[in-house]
């Protein structure tokens, strides 16, 4: 298993939500959004192509998952907290070597960083949902 640092792969987690963000909004390619994006600062590159990767060819799965075991409708949030759900939910999918427990956090911490004053207790409270049903299919 390789190492990482952590502030690198939170720096990688903001990068990935900027991008599902652009193309949430504006509906490029991902490639496209990728070769115009500057971050300077150092980020775990390695995981920011695996998740954007996996959001890539995942992404109907992820909105069919949100939708079908919360109480909301992805066309009615604003896309800054549908691309922090998309991006939680596809981490605790198809990443098993993330602990839920960060993915929660680093959820949390991006919406009060990035979305409005009180959407991370939005965020909180959708992810709590997903993460049972997430845990009862693991069980299966």
């Amino acid at each position: 298993m390789t190492e990482f640092n952590s502030k690198e792969r939170t720096l990688a987690r903001e990068n990935i939500l900027k991008i599902l963000y652009q193309h949430e909004l504006n509906h490029y390619s991902f490639s496209e959004i990728i070769k115009t994006f500057v971050e300077k600062r150092n980020f775990d590159r390695e995981y920011f192509e695996n998740i954007i990767q996996l959001y890539e060819l995942n992404i109907n799965q992820i909105n069919s998952f949100i939708e079908k075991n919360s109480d909301i409708s992805l066309i009615t949030i604003p896309s800054i907290d549908i691309s922090i759900l998309r991006l939680a939910v596809c981490e605790l999918q198809y990443r098993d070597d993330v602990p839920e427990k960060v993915v929660l956090n680093e959820s949390i911490n991006i919406a009060k960083k990035y979305s409005s004053t009180d959407s991370y207790k939005f965020i909180n409270k959708i992810l709590d949902q997903l993460l049972v049903k997430i845990k009862k299919n693991d069980q299966k």
